[in-house]
């Protein structure tokens, strides 16, 4: 039988869709936590009366947490599973999204950037595991496919991404120019920012 009359493999292995479609929306959700960041460099900038380098730290804590994190995702999940990966890095996930509460009650850079960097690191491990445990969910012959199909959710959740960034971040800020910023009491600035 030629190769191109063999039947193909099967996508997943039966019995796994629902874990299958879990495991393919990730790569949508860190699309979508991945062009956000975008939106925070223009939003911290305008609320905080930043420079560009003070709002580069974005970028360093989201971009720098992957750096850090990414080599241990994989000794973790080497060791136990990549379940075990995938509930850490939503864990951190998690636990990042609920920090930026109290940061924006002391409104600190540095805790927004904490808060940034534990979301980011939760991202990284998610995707370290995800990666190899949706090219494990099926035959081998398929991995490739599989792969292929959960990462092309990646871009849709990218302009996911824009578009809600536009929607509910950036629509509804203040739009004072710095210079404007600078002439207003340190009450009315904290009312703007808050």
């Amino acid at each position: 039988m030629s190769s191109s009359t063999a039947p193909k493999a099967p996508l997943i292995r039966p019995g796994i869709l629902w874990p299958f479609i879990l495991i393919t929306s990730l790569f949508f959700l860190w699309g979508l936590a991945n062009n956000m960041t975008d939106t925070l460099l223009a939003a911290f900038k305008r609320i905080m009366s930043m420079s560009d380098f003070q709002t580069s730290w974005i970028q360093i804590a989201f971009y720098g947490s992957y750096f850090c994190l990414a080599l241990p995702a994989a000794i973790i999940i080497k060791k136990y599973t990549y379940k075990t990966g995938v509930l850490l890095g939503l864990g951190l996930f998690i636990l990042g999204s609920l920090l930026f509460y109290p940061a924006s009650l002391t409104m600190a850079y540095g805790h927004f950037l904490a808060a940034l960097f534990i979301l980011a690191g939760g991202l990284s491990i998610l995707e370290t595991a995800a990666n190899p445990y949706i090219v494990a969910m099926g035959p081998d012959a398929s991995g490739t496919r599989r792969l292929n199909l959960a990462q092309s959710f990646n871009p849709i959740g990218s302009i996911t991404g824009v578009l809600l960034s536009k929607l509910f971040i950036l629509s509804h800020l203040n739009q004072s120019s710095a210079e404007e910023r600078a002439a207003m009491d340190d009450a009315q600035l904290a009312a703007i920012q808050s």
